[in-house]
């Protein structure tokens, strides 16, 4: 029982996995600098906790510490500063930096072929990294082309007002989850095609991942059953 839970809760991605769980429920609904400021620090803890508290190699490590600069930074200086310049830098490097360490993490999780706590934390973390990656497209392609994302039948004002982001987010989950309710709809082709490309992305993401840790998990009980026949022969022989 012990053993079970320092499982559950050693090792890495778990840290992660509870940044990313708080960005998401605490995301931006108040116009107010100070609830976004929180917000923000809740993203730049999560950013600097994706770079130490995954099994990155040393390499990917460089890469994403390096990455990690331009979306805390520009992050930060868009509260204080409204630009379109940091504005941009913002919602090009943050999901840059987000699907590096996605992509590190999969590769990690599925590649080590064991199921763990540590690999199904790892398994989560990635599928909220996936979501907040579409959901700074999402806001990329909003500010490019106002009015491809309607709520309610209504127009986002997403730029430079930063509540509505919440509902960009919010899009982006219900979509990867192919809930698709229906109150926030992708009016242009570009939000449409990559709304569709997410939705694929969800479905895909579960069955393969699912599949794949249910084989390897069938394949190391097998190994542990063979392995205690063998000791049974073993110990039969040896009378």
């Amino acid at each position: 029982m012990k053993d079970g839970i320092r499982d559950l809760f050693s090792g890495y991605y778990n840290i992660l996995l509870i940044c990313l769980a708080l960005l998401f429920i605490f995301r931006p609904y108040y116009d107010s600098k100070l609830y976004i400021g929180v917000w923000n620090t809740l993203l730049s803890i999560t950013i600097i906790t994706a770079v130490f508290n995954c099994r990155h190699s040393k390499i990917i490590k460089y890469i994403i510490a390096f990455l990690a600069i331009f979306p805390v930074f520009a992050g930060w200086l868009h509260i204080f500063y409204t630009h379109t310049s940091i504005f941009l830098l913002n919602v090009i490097t943050t999901p840059l930096f987000l699907a590096v360490c996605a992509g590190s993490i999969l590769y990690d999780v599925v590649l080590r072929a064991r199921v763990t706590f540590e690999t199904l934390r790892g398994v989560i973390c990635a599928y909220f990294l996936l979501a907040f990656v579409f959901a700074y497209i999402y806001s990329l392609i909003e500010f490019m082309e106002p009015g491809t994302f309607l709520i309610y039948s209504k127009p986002i004002p997403f730029y430079p007002n930063p509540v509505y982001f919440s509902e960009i987010i919010y899009f982006s989950f219900i979509t990867l989850l192919t809930i698709g309710y229906g109150d926030i709809v992708a009016t242009q082709t570009l939000g449409q095609t990559f709304s569709v490309l997410e939705g694929m992305i969800g479905q895909f993401y579960i069955a393969i991942l699912v599949a794949r840790l249910v084989a390897v998990y069938s394949y190391k009980e097998e190994d542990k059953r063979l392995l205690r026949i063998e000791k049974a022969l073993e110990r039969r022989d040896g009378r």
